[in-house]
């Protein structure tokens, strides 16, 4: 019996089956990558984690190649400049310190002592040097209101001047002496005022007041550390009724005072106050003659300096040489007194042009030689 032919199957039977196949496994890759959703209708299933890995590679293969910093230093090239921010570009470097902001340097023992017209001691000791100085300050000043008055003098004060000196200290126990100090006197009187300054380095002593019938009438003399005050003296000037004066002097540190007398000087004034009184009456210049002033200090000490005449000498000054000096002498009277020596230059407007002092008998002697003058 002949076997019978299988019948062909139609070409759509068979791609049927195939794409069906095809169609379930993308539905289950779909399902599996989380584009549909699940039977519950909420998202598929999402990896925790980094962005795809796809994705990426395609932000790294954007990004820019950076230079590193020893790919750099390995060539030749000069470096690349840096971007500097405007806002930090438009910041300045900090200022230096203002004189006023530097820190306070250690005074120098030799510029304390020599910037002080009487050679007075360093801040080191002033509590006990004011109480002892105010204490024989006080005891001449009553020995000089109980004794006769003063005279006064008619004056033909000099021109606004500045002196240089140079100065040394020797005699006993010196202390160190700074090679090549000097210090500075200028003298400025303005019609009826006058402001008088003794200045080396960071101390010195000022004077300032008014000019009257008898020369130089001091208003505030202060001592100055550093540009600042210390001590001050303050003469406080009144006018009676009868045009006569008067007043009372006081301080800033000691609690005393006295009596404001009539050609009064202080510490520092009392120079150019000489040097008037011996213009105006050269006479007083020879050997034999004195000058009586009473002369007030920053320490409450107000005291009868009586100066001498001496000689009249020829110096050698680094200034130049002087003819005819007039060598004037005060002694110390009482502890912390100040022994003065000083030459008048009758040549230079009776302007000192040495000066020798010493605050105590057993202290240093500050010597001051004039360098130069200028008017």
């Amino acid at each position: 019996m002949p076997r019978a032919t299988p019948r062909p199957q139609p070409p759509c039977r068979r791609v049927l089956p195939a794409l069906g196949l095809v169609a379930g496994v993308s539905l289950l890759h779909a399902v599996l990558l989380g584009l549909l959703p699940n039977s519950a209708g909420a998202p598929a299933r999402q990896t925790a984690g980094p962005a795809p890995p796809t994705l990426q590679v395609r932000q790294l293969a954007l990004a820019p190649r950076v230079p590193v910093l020893e790919e750099r230093a390995e060539s030749n090239a000069p470096p690349l400049p840096v971007p500097v921010p405007k806002r930090v570009a438009a910041l300045r470097a900090p200022e230096p310190p203002t004189a006023a902001q530097q820190p306070a340097a250690p005074v120098d023992p030799a510029q304390a002592e020599a910037s002080n017209i009487d050679t007075e001691t360093d801040a080191s000791t002033d509590a006990s040097t004011d109480i002892l100085a105010a204490a024989s300050g006080e005891a001449a000043a009553t020995a000089l209101l109980a004794g006769p008055p003063l005279p006064t003098y008619a004056t033909r004060l000099p021109p606004p001047a500045t002196l240089q000196y140079a100065v040394q200290r020797s005699g006993v126990n010196p202390g160190p002496t700074r090679e090549g100090l000097q210090a500075q006197l200028i003298w400025r009187p303005e019609a009826a005022a006058y402001t008088l300054s003794l200045g080396m380095g960071a101390v010195g002593s000022a004077s300032v007041g008014a000019l009257d019938l008898h020369g130089i009438a001091p208003e505030r003399h202060v001592e100055t550390r550093r540009s600042r005050e210390v001590r001050a003296a303050n003469f406080q000037r009144q006018v009676g009724p009868d045009g006569e004066g008067g007043g009372r002097i006081t301080f800033s540190g000691p609690r005393v005072e006295y009596p404001l007398l009539p050609g009064v000087q202080d510490r520092l004034s009392w120079m150019l106050q000489l040097a008037g009184v011996l213009a105006a009456d050269p006479a007083l210049g020879q050997p034999g003659r004195e000058v009586r002033l009473q002369v007030v200090g920053v320490r409450g000490e107000a005291a009868l300096w009586v100066f001498r005449v001496m000689a009249l000498q020829t110096l050698a000054l680094p200034a130049g040489e002087v003819v005819s000096a007039v060598h004037l002498q005060r002694e110390a009277e009482r502890p912390f007194d100040t022994a003065v020596d000083v030459w008048l230059d009758p040549a230079r407007h009776h302007l000192p042009v040495r000066l020798r002092l010493q605050n105590r008998a057993d202290g240093p002697v500050t010597a001051f030689d004039l360098l130069r003058l200028t008017f």
